[in-house]
């Protein structure tokens, strides 16, 4: 998704949560944002880095191209070109690295921080020296799980309720890319949907041996409609939601609840101070007379 919250604020409803790692391995973060994009800008420079200093980007944490800008592998002495539909050119500057590289990386940068960065991540890529793909789930401590399918954050159990019961279903590891971009999506759509912090539009990132496919709102934002109070339409539809409030489903907007509810208010008339203290004086007389 990408709503970002502070506190009860949503404070910005198109935030990118999907970053470029390398050429080969994306991250999904979510927690503390602001420690989440240095950390990827951390683990960026540092792959490009060794990219550059090492000729034809052969070194520790990076294998394959001869430019660091290239979009064309080679592995095992053949020449693979990979298709990249990125966001911004600071992401096609980027190397192609080793998955397990990148991710015993961040495992020793936040074990030295002993959990006090704010970064969850859900790492995927393409490991091209073993022909196999990698998800893993990354967590505060430096903990890690190497996973077939994850879902982290605060929509993450609603997420993981629809990844288990139908992941299975689609036949597993067999199921096609078409299926899995529909359940991703749905998994998001239901953190959505039951989740105050998780909202707006959906983004889906799909890595592979060919390339990385990227793409921002796949799924677009709900609105409210507006509405007149003349209209004879709107009087109608208020009076049966509140005779049949118990009957109506409603959907929610942007996560902001999917059961049905009603509003009913009462009026109550309160004494003032003057007139408390004299009902109080009344009720400590008539006490005092009964004894």
């Amino acid at each position: 998704d990408t709503r970002a919250t502070d506190d009860t604020t949503v404070a910005d409803k198109r935030c990118e949560k999907l970053h470029a790692l390398a050429k080969n391995v994306w991250c999904a973060g979510a927690g503390t944002s602001a420690d989440v994009d240095a950390m990827v800008r951390r683990v960026k420079f540092t792959f490009w880095k060794r990219g550059v200093l090492n000729e034809c980007n052969v070194g520790i944490g990076n294998m394959g191209s001869s430019s660091s800008s290239s979009n064309s592998v080679v592995i095992g002495g053949e020449r693979r070109t990979t298709t990249q539909l990125l966001s911004s050119s600071e992401d096609n500057d980027v190397p192609v690295a080793s998955v397990m590289a990148i991710l015993h990386y961040l495992r020793t940068q936040l074990q030295k921080t002993r959990g006090a960065l704010g970064v969850n991540l859900l790492v995927g890529g393409y490991e091209y020296a073993l022909n196999r793909a990698y998800l893993a789930a990354v967590h505060p401590h430096g903990s890690m799980d190497v996973v077939t399918y994850a879902a982290l954050g605060s929509g993450g159990l609603a997420a993981t309720g629809v990844l288990e019961s139908r992941y299975p279903q689609i036949g597993c590891s067999q199921c096609t890319v078409e299926d899995g971009i529909r359940l991703a999506v749905d998994a998001v759509k239901a953190g959505i949907d039951n989740d105050l912090g998780s909202g707006s539009q959906v983004d889906v990132c799909v890595i592979s041996a060919e390339g990385v496919m990227y793409r921002r709102a796949i799924v677009k934002e709900e609105e409210l409609e507006w509405i007149n109070d003349n209209d004879s339409w709107y009087d109608s539809s208020r009076k049966g939601k509140e005779n049949n409030h118990l009957d109506v489903a409603t959907s929610g907007v942007n996560g902001f609840g999917n059961q049905a509810f009603s509003i009913q208010s009462k009026k109550m008339v309160v004494d003032g101070r003057m007139a408390a203290e004299r009902k109080r004086r009344e009720w400590l007389n008539q006490v005092l007379r009964s004894e």
